[in-house]
């Protein structure tokens, strides 16, 4: 690292030392299909004319993916750029950038990636978020807010300083706990618009000041005429990105924060925020009672939520992780909102919420998170729960993404299935108890055309029969059932419970391997029975989306 030549940030990669050779840099455990076309970028500087050459090669050498030369004048940082497609495919290849004359040259940033990328981000993994169908998206996070810089990410990507973070270990394990702010907020608002979804922001409350929350709030939602508004038009942007959901900072209590020093800080942001656009709703980051106290007494009027972070469910057996969302989480969120109670009574977010994180998903975790959305299709209004953020999508539970595929996870089929509740109307069931094996939420669209029941039988030992009687659905014109089952039951980490056999067996018992990170899918039409009365045959450890289409006469 020279600290002497600096593109960004602090330094740059020295390259050479003036004897003749092979000298160069290289980065490994990088991934390339055959026939895909990539792009690449390299800032680089010399201080005599040399040429520098680009190789990527197998791990094993035994075949070049591609190779380029490049002839660099000395002067400033030159940008060089391309793109070329892939002679073969390799999962353990080497990015190498060298030379043989012997010169020294700097590399100030580089960049490999699909030419086909969305703002620097992945289709493939994007269309995946799609079928998720979020109905919002919260960025930058997570602790990881708590460090960022909005203003960097105005910045040309190439031009953004990386950071390091030192204070939670835990944050960023894949990158050496480095971050190069390769995600601003023109491309979340792009990738947003694209799935479909609202824009939710959190501002970063530690270590900055009042007027940086405002020109955020300026920059996404004010006019051209403001001066953040006339940066954002500049930029391509001249419509406001009108983002009304912001949480004024998360989990500060974990940097050293308390109550009393959380809330004079919340209010001025607040005020500053409110004074640009009076219409956005903030959160604020409540904890305990006692934390909280002191933040509603200086800030509460200018808050429209209070937040709720709960993992629940992690670290136990297969029946516990089914059951927790109802004997767990559910008298935990109570125990929150009383917590978080204040006068006139504030909805609340739950802005964090999984079984656990840095974990890919599981059966288990994915019967789970059906659980936890039943719960929120029944509860959340009685609760005051407005909004509910699952932390977080990739590889922890939503969307399983390698180098070269993606795919949705246990937890992304659960929200995937789940879609036909978006946007209907709750049904009210009766009442059953916490632990009972089937748990069920029903709703019915707002024309009353169709009604969507998601089952979930919860026990790991039986299958279990939903009988059900439809009333006031006269002209009911089609039912059809999409089953999630689990593939396998025998997880290694479920060791408290042992391998068992019954009516489902046959479900499994032709699978080649055991696969506990799998739901195997099945459809079915259903008929209907005299005076409107089905049964429905659950699988044990399975998700159940039943569908009901009324007539022609909604």
């Amino acid at each position: 690292m020279d600290h002497d030549v600096v593109f960004v940030g602090k330094g740059s990669v020295r390259v050479g030392n003036g004897k003749p050779g092979v000298l160069g840099q290289q980065q490994e455990g990088l991934s390339f299909q055959k026939g895909t076309r990539y792009a690449f970028r390299w800032w680089l500087k010399v201080e005599t004319a040399q040429s520098v050459w680009m190789r990527i090669v197998d791990g094993k050498e035994s075949q070049a993916i591609y190779r380029i030369e490049k002839e660099l004048s000395p002067g400033d940082w030159q940008l060089w750029t391309g793109e070329f497609t892939a002679a073969g495919t390799a999962e353990d290849a080497r990015l190498e950038i060298g030379n043989t004359s012997g010169g020294v040259f700097w590399v100030g940033a580089a960049s490999m990636q699909r030419a086909d990328n969305f703002h620097g981000m992945r289709r493939d993994v994007i269309e995946l978020l799609k079928q998720i169908k979020p109905g919002a998206l919260r960025f930058p996070g997570g602790c990881y807010a708590e460090f960022y810089r909005w203003q960097d990410g105005l910045l040309p990507v190439d031009k953004r300083p990386p950071f390091k973070v030192t204070t939670v270990d835990i944050l960023l394990p894949d990158t050496d706990d480095w971050d190069n702010q390769e995600l601003g907020t023109d491309e979340f608002m792009a990738l947003c618009r694209e799935i479909g979804c609202e824009a939710a922001l959190t501002m970063r409350l530690c270590e900055r000041q009042a007027e940086d929350a405002g020109s955020w709030v300026e920059y996404c939602n004010g006019s051209p005429q403001t001066k953040w508004g006339q940066v954002r038009a500049e930029r391509g942007h001249p419509q406001a990105y009108g983002v009304k959901t912001w949480f004024l900072g998360n989990e500060i209590y974990y940097f050293g924060y308390g109550g009393i020093q959380c809330a004079p800080q919340t209010k001025l942001f607040a005020e500053a925020m409110k004074k640009v656009d009076p219409s956005v709703r903030l959160v604020g980051c409540t904890n305990t009672a006692e934390w909280n106290k002191p933040l509603f007494e200086q800030a509460g009027a200018l808050l429209s939520y209070t937040s709720i972070h709960e993992y629940d469910g992690g670290g136990l057996n297969l029946e516990g992780m089914c059951k927790a969302p109802t004997t767990s989480l559910l008298p935990k969120l109570h125990e929150a909102i009383k917590q978080r109670q204040t006068q006139p009574r504030l909805p609340a977010i739950l802005d964090e919420w999984s079984t656990g994180w840095g974990k890919p998903g599981t059966v288990g975790s994915g019967l789970n998170t059906a659980g936890v959305l039943n719960l929120l299709c029944r509860e959340a209004n009685a609760l005051g729960i407005d909004q509910a953020y699952y932390f977080q999508p990739v590889n922890e539970g939503g969307i399983r993404v390698s180098p070269l595929t993606a795919r949705l996870d246990t937890g992304g089929k659960v929200f995937a299935a789940f879609r036909g509740h978006q946007g209907n109307r709750q049904i009210k069931l009766p009442a059953v108890p916490a632990d009972a094996d089937l748990d069920v939420a029903a709703s019915i669209r707002a024309n009353g055309s169709h009604v969507y029941l998601t089952i979930i039988n919860r026990s790991v030992r039986e299958d279990r029969t939903l009988e059900l009687t439809l009333k006031n659905m006269t002209q009911l014109s089609g039912a059809s059932v999409r089953f999630l089952i689990a593939k396998d039951l025998t997880e290694p980490t479920y060791s408290a419970f042992p391998i068992l056999s019954g009516p489902s067996t046959a479900l499994v018992a032709n699978e080649v391997t055991p696969q506990h990170t799998q739901f195997l899918e099945r459809e079915e039409k259903p008929t209907l029975g005299e005076g409107g009365h089905l049964e429905l045959k659950v699988p044990r450890c399975s998700v159940a989306v039943l569908e009901l289409t009324h007539g022609n006469n909604p």
